[in-house]
């Protein structure tokens, strides 16, 4: 009778999956159309060359965790594990100028300038990024990037970001948004976003915030009519992006596009688009395929786009624009080792791609070679070269001499 029972449950959760799948034709289409695009450049695109240097910033062993490059091009701040510091390097002559501690965390920081280059936000890693059908709960530290003085600790919160004139912090905690007084030390407006789930992201001009929301049954009923499983499979799997007006904290406008598990929201530098992070359910992903979508948004018609990049990535992948924004670096994992792929940001063409295998890990004497599953890089100043830190090592990736 167990085994009558067993393989009948088995049998209706067989039949359950071909149904959805079938559901989400449409929805694996796009998906499917960006993968082969893109898949089809990465075969065709060049390996990069063995233009690249290592670099040591100080004695002994270091683990880096996250690195950011300063706005005006002349401090990188690198962030470690064990024991967690932040390292701030004249980036000119290469030299340790200043190093505090921060915030432990385990698996360290990913680190980032505000946009005045006055404070640091840390946001602290875990060993599973992705969670079956929960929000996540991260750990953000702000300090001055001067002197690494605490200047405000966010613990378990979905998300967290810092306005550009560098005067508010805005964090989601469940469904409640609030903006933050930095200089105060204070609680200033907050509003519910009804089923936000794991991002956040605020415009440069501060007025725009965009949070990322399950599904709002009103949002979709027009596009499922016909269809009530694939109602029903939208609402368990998918998730929407929804603009909010800063000033009023009114809704401005849910985006008309379907995602998969968004975990991240950026803004463009000049904020002209928004870019979309997401994975799909892992309760519906194919053999555990790891695959990541990183999707557009107009803000100019606040319309979805066509373009975008998908990524491999072991964890959550970085996205760097580079300093003249016609360039687009991800990592991502290819055949044999993670890589960084260099896309056109103007056409979402692939350019080149630097495998991290073969060169973080040739045999440096007299120095034992430490791996990680999450690179962290940065373009250096003039975009002709890439920074990257990974394990125990810092290379520099040249690309103006890789055709």
């Amino acid at each position: 009778m167990r085994n009558r029972n067993f393989k009948s449950s088995e049998r209706g959760v067989s039949i359950l999956r071909i149904k959805e799948s079938r559901l989400f034709n449409l929805f694996r289409l796009a998906s499917l159309f960006t993968l082969l695009f893109f898949g089809s450049q990465l075969l065709y695109s060049q390996t990069s060359n063995a233009d690249f240097e290592r670099i040591k910033i100080a004695e002994g062993e270091i683990l880096f965790s996250g690195l950011t490059l300063s706005p005006d091009g002349s401090t990188m701040a690198i962030s470690t594990k064990r024991p967690n510091t932040v390292k701030l390097v004249d980036w000119k002559t290469r030299k340790l100028i200043h190093e505090y501690p921060v915030r432990q965390s385990t698996f360290g920081s990913k680190i980032s300038f505000s946009h005045e280059g006055k404070l640091l936000l840390l946001k602290g890693l875990k060993p599973m990024e992705i969670s079956e059908n929960k929000v996540r709960n991260i750990d953000f530290e702000i300090v001055s990037a001067s002197t690494g003085k605490q200047i405000k600790l966010f613990e378990n919160v979905q998300d967290a970001v810092i306005s550009n004139d560098e005067k508010w912090a805005v964090t989601l905690s469940n469904d409640e948004i609030v903006f933050w007084n930095l200089a105060a030390d204070s609680k200033g407006k907050s509003f519910n976003a009804t089923a936000a789930s794991n991002a956040i992201a605020l415009s440069p001009d501060g007025k725009i915030l965009a949070v990322s929301e399950k599904v709002n049954p009103e949002n979709i009923n027009s596009r499922f009519k016909k269809d009530k499983k694939g109602f029903k499979a939208a609402l368990k799997y998918k998730q929407m992006v929804t603009l909010y007006d800063v000033p009023s904290g009114s809704k401005i406008k849910t985006i008309n596009e379907l995602y998969d598990i968004i975990y991240d929201l950026s803004f463009s530098p000049e904020g002209e688009s928004l870019l979309v992070y997401q994975t799909p359910d892992i309760r519906i992903q194919a053999n555990n395929n790891k695959q990541s979508f990183i999707n557009l948004i107009d803000m100019a018609n606040q319309e979805p786009m066509r373009k975008g990049f998908t990524s491999m990535s072991l964890a959550q992948p970085e996205l760097k624009f580079s300093n003249n924004q016609k360039l687009f670096a991800i990592n991502s994992k290819g055949s044999r080792f993670q890589e960084i792929h260099l896309y056109d940001s103007g056409s979402g063409t692939l350019q080149k791609r630097f495998e991290l295998g073969s060169r973080f890990f040739e045999r440096v004497e007299g120095e034992k070679l430490t791996s990680d599953s999450r690179p962290s890089f940065t373009f250096l100043p003039g975009d002709q070269s890439i920074l990257i830190a990974m394990g125990n090592q810092l290379v520099i990736w040249n690309l103006e001499n890789n055709p």
